[in-house]
């Protein structure tokens, strides 16, 4: 019964450890560069959930990121015919400008405005790897 029980536990210790795949892709790396400073703030850290955050003033400014391991990217969510994201709560669009470049435009927001957050989706594909990055935009008066 011994050896039945080892077998069972020697069993489920190599599916345990083939579940474990080196194959797993990639995170998304990104750089991540904001102008004006003092009225948009970025920055990319992948252990957050949100993995990039970004916040800015009522007056906006422009975010450029650039990923650096994956090219082909795609934003997730409404677009408008010349398939910009468009987000009309936050007052900002973005568009991938070329391989592994996003553009987000900051609009400015109307006077009075409260604070605002919304998300934005990146989906990105090199070869067979795919992944996704988040982006918390928060607009704060």
């Amino acid at each position: 019964m011994s050896r039945i029980k080892f077998l069972i536990v020697a069993i489920i210790a190599t599916l345990a450890f083939a579940s474990c795949s080196e194959d797993e892709p990639a995170k998304m790396l990104w750089e991540v560069t904001a102008t004006p400073a003092e009225s948009v703030k970025a920055a990319f850290d992948p252990s957050f959930y949100h993995q990039i955050q970004i916040t800015s003033d009522g007056e906006g400014g422009e975010v450029t990121l650039k990923c650096t391991n994956y090219k082909s990217l795609h934003l997730i969510g409404g677009k408008n015919g010349n398939g910009e994201y468009v987000d009309t709560d936050c007052h900002f669009w973005a568009k991938v400008t070329e391989p592994g470049v996003v553009k987000i435009i900051i609009d400015k927001m109307p006077d009075g405005f409260k604070e605002t957050k919304t998300i934005l989706q990146i989906d990105g594909t090199e070869g067979k790897d795919s992944n996704t990055t988040t982006i918390d935009i928060t607009r704060k008066p």
